[in-house]
């Protein structure tokens, strides 16, 4: 039986880098005492801004129910905020509120791994660069249809 890394190298690929990038969220959520689903949510409100709590259960993949634990232990551990919703007072929006302490402690967990990052692109044309980048976010977009679809089907 051939090897499972000769038949189909990019899944296994994919699998390897999955496992790893897991593996280091995972020790970033332990250094943030948070467990891995509050810290990327939190991840998510740092990249993408305030949103509604709707909104962050559409970016996570989470259900709604879901949401509201994750942000209610977000906001106890002093790393977001409920604020009104101007646009609809049913809803409230949720806001990092990282102090400059946490916010150097965040950014400098990262900063090492930027710097050898930028050091391996480096060695990458800007449009080899450009095509990889383009590739990545494709495959989160799938990424994020197939959280959609296992969570759904998990809550049959």
């Amino acid at each position: 039986m051939a090897n499972i890394r000769e038949r189909k190298p990019l899944p296994q690929a994919f699998r390897m880098l999955s496992t790893q990038a897991i593996m280091l969220h995972q020790a970033v959520a332990d250094m943030l005492k948070l467990n891995i689903t509050d810290y990327k949510c939190m991840d998510l409100i740092a990249r993408l801004g305030p949103m509604t709590a709707g909104r962050l259960a559409e970016e996570s993949g989470l259900t709604t129910g879901a949401i509201t634990g994750v942000v209610d232990r977000l906001e106890r551990a002093g790393y977001v905020k409920r604020t009104d919703n101007p646009k609809d007072r049913r809803s409230v929006i949720i806001e990092l509120t990282l102090d400059k302490r946490k916010r150097k402690e965040y950014e400098e967990i990262f900063l090492p791994l930027e710097r050898k990052l930028e050091k391996q692109a480096s060695s990458y044309t800007s449009e080899e660069l450009s095509r990889f980048i383009e590739f990545i976010h494709k495959t989160a977009e799938i990424l994020h249809e197939e959280v959609i679809r296992l969570t759904k089907k998990s809550e049959n």
